[in-house]
């Protein structure tokens, strides 16, 4: 039960992570010549047109302009997610016995833009120079080394399928390629992470609320095992700001995410803060934090589970 409950957390911040490791948003769609509309274009190793810059408005609102990153372009990310419960096993009103456990994971990547088809990137080039994940359990602590540290890959979609290569060319092991597309999964898709952003400019403490589907593309739908559900909704455009000489806009938000499986309840009450570049819409930083409670039958049938916590994930991402 505990292990069905860190799962549900675990894939919920997995999503995220991936979303945002992915551009802002796809720029609209316009068919080549000759293309049907709706069709695949063909991978091609130039850039998109350059948007224009978000041009100001006299109201005082903010607009955004959604590119993808081009050929040559460098993007370094540092991740960081800490998870902390404690689970507590009941039997009528007796304690059975009570567990802290946690879970920790820090990435540093590199991402190289080999090509793009005008939709989505196909082809890249990643160098992690850190990946660690923790397991804690009571006083025990488990570190979890990954195959893939202090090493580059190249990964392209040709044909539909992710091909991936050691930097030199090299094929890769079967572990390699397993952490490879699990934490690649979004490659060769339309990015989605800024969908959430209405299409309208936007006023300096504007609040609005994503749809489901945009919601499910962020933080993840539910599977065949569970469903998953968002309460209490509520994004807020901050306004525009600049950092590191960037100009960026500021979101806040709060949600309620329910997973339930099996039997078991995972409910997080979460907040945080989304910064996006103007110009691009590309995801400069995420924070959130959130309290955690958790319920599940326990291992016979008049035993219980229940458990809280906290966790916090950041990430930031840097342009070059």
């Amino acid at each position: 039960s505990v292990g069905r409950m860190r799962s549900a957390l675990l894939a919920t911040f997995s999503v995220l992570s991936l979303s945002f490791a992915c551009a802002g948003q796809a720029p609209p769609a316009s068919p080549a010549a000759g293309q049907e509309p709706g069709s695949t274009p063909a991978t091609v190793s130039a850039a998109p047109a350059a948007a224009d810059s978000p041009e100001p408005t006299t109201d005082g609102k903010t607009r955004f302009t959604f590119v993808l990153p081009k050929p040559g372009s460098e993007r370094v990310d540092r991740e960081s997610f800490v998870l902390g419960l404690e689970i507590t096993m009941t039997e009528g009103a007796k304690v059975i016995a009570t567990e802290k456990s946690g879970e920790g994971k820090s990435k540093l990547r590199h991402t190289t833009v080999m090509a793009n088809d005008g939709r989505a990137i196909t082809k890249k080039k990643v160098r992690y120079e850190e990946l660690n994940q923790i397991v804690k359990k009571g006083d025990r602590e488990q570190r979890i080394p990954s195959p893939l540290t202090g090493k580059s890959y190249v990964i392209s979609l040709e044909q539909g399928k992710v091909l991936i290569t050691a930097a030199d060319g090299k094929a890769v092991s079967d572990v390699e390629r397993e952490a490879l597309l699990e934490d690649n999964k979004e490659f060769g898709k339309p990015p989605q992470f800024a969908s959430f952003v209405p299409k309208h400019p936007l006023a300096p403490g504007e609040k609005f609320t994503p749809p489901k589907e945009v919601l499910a593309e962020m933080f993840g739908a539910g599977d065949g095992a569970g469903d998953k559900s968002y309460g209490d909704v509520e994004f807020t455009f901050v306004g525009a700001e600049e950092r590191a000489g960037k100009k960026v806009g500021k979101f806040e938000f709060t949600m309620t995410i329910t997973d339930s499986r099996q039997g078991a309840t995972t409910t997080i009450q979460a907040k945080g803060a989304v910064l996006l570049l103007l110009d691009s819409g590309w995801p400069l930083e995420l924070v959130l934090r959130g309290q955690v409670t958790v319920s599940a039958p326990g291992d016979k049938p008049k035993r219980k589970v229940a458990g809280k916590g906290l966790l916090e994930m950041k990430i930031a991402a840097e342009y070059r």
